[in-house]
């Protein structure tokens, strides 16, 4: 897909309406980091969509008619990338009688308010004030398809410029300046980001401070009720899959199906028995694992 490519290859250059949930730190779905990732890399950018996103593509057409039929209005998609202060971006769906139209496609009406409303998840806002804010418009039409629904209409949410969203527009610039242009790594906000920033482990000490020894008690006394409550679940677990025997289903005396323990078969590769039977193979197609074991120590350890 060249143009979808090229449009990957664009949003490089700066921060997207999808970028700014993200950057702030109030994203499902990305972090800060993985922002910045994806806007230092230098390799071909991965444009394989995915399923969410190829949906929303295909029914895109469908939804923007839909929009057209109910406001009457001419709708006209757009296909460029704007650009403000150099590096705030916005890619806009379509535009009608002076308005951006922004279409989404959602499985439920989970953190939507009520059609007509401004009532819309926060990532959602974010991305609606920044292409308001490059475009310099003052109104937007968010028309959305919500999937669950037996019979799916666009549902239109309008939604007016914040002039809060300068001094978002100017965290945004700062955070540019100082993660892409100067190249610092964003501080990681979970535990797995701890582990890609920091694979190996050098012979050193570092003397905790009195808010990481609170940490350190605060973690011991999780696993601990994390430990109880993995005992009590192995325990109910134990019960249920007495009383299924070999059955494959277990269902309530009105029929529903309460749970199912299903037989699934995978084959995997005999590593012992590659080695066994060609050494020098397995040699050639070992590759190293690198990572880091967490403990605590003292107390109660993972020992």
């Amino acid at each position: 897909m060249k143009d979808r490519t090229e449009w990957l290859k664009l949003r490089r250059r700066g921060i997207g309406g999808s970028d700014v949930a993200g950057i702030l730190g109030v994203s499902k779905w990305k972090t800060p980091r993985d922002i910045w990732l994806s806007k230092i890399e230098t390799g071909e950018p991965d444009d394989s969509p995915s399923v969410q996103q190829m949906i929303g593509t295909a029914l895109e057409p469908y939804v923007l008619d839909q929009y057209a039929r109910q406001t009457g209005r001419h709708v006209r998609r757009s296909h460029r990338i704007l650009t403000r202060d150099h590096y705030l971006l916005a890619s806009l769906d379509a535009t009608a009688a002076g308005r951006i139209i922004e279409i989404k496609t959602a499985r439920n009406q989970d953190g939507w308010g009520d059609p007509g409303s401004d009532d819309i998840p926060a990532e959602y806002w974010l991305q609606v004030q920044h292409y308001l804010h490059v475009a310099e418009a003052d109104h937007c039409d968010l028309a959305v398809m919500f999937l669950n629904k037996a019979n799916p209409q666009a549902e239109i949410y309008p939604i007016q410029r914040s002039a809060d969203y300068n001094d978002i527009a100017r965290q945004l610039l700062d955070w540019w300046d100082l993660h892409v242009i100067r190249n610092a790594e964003p501080e990681p906000v979970n535990s797995g980001e701890c582990n890609d920033r920091w694979r190996r482990s050098v012979a050193a000490k570092v003397t905790a401070s009195s808010e990481t020894e609170s940490a350190v008690q605060k973690l011991r006394a999780v696993r601990g009720e994390l430990a109880h409550w993995k005992e009590r679940q192995d325990q109910l677990e134990t019960e249920i899959k007495t009383a299924m025997a070999d059955a494959d289903s277990l269902v309530s005396f009105g029929g529903e199906v309460l749970a199912t323990w299903k037989t699934s078969v995978s084959k995997r590769l005999d590593s012992a028995a590659i080695r066994a039977a060609n050494p020098e193979l397995a040699h050639q197609c070992t590759v190293e694992s690198v990572s880091r074991r967490f403990l605590l120590k003292g107390g109660v350890s993972d020992e």
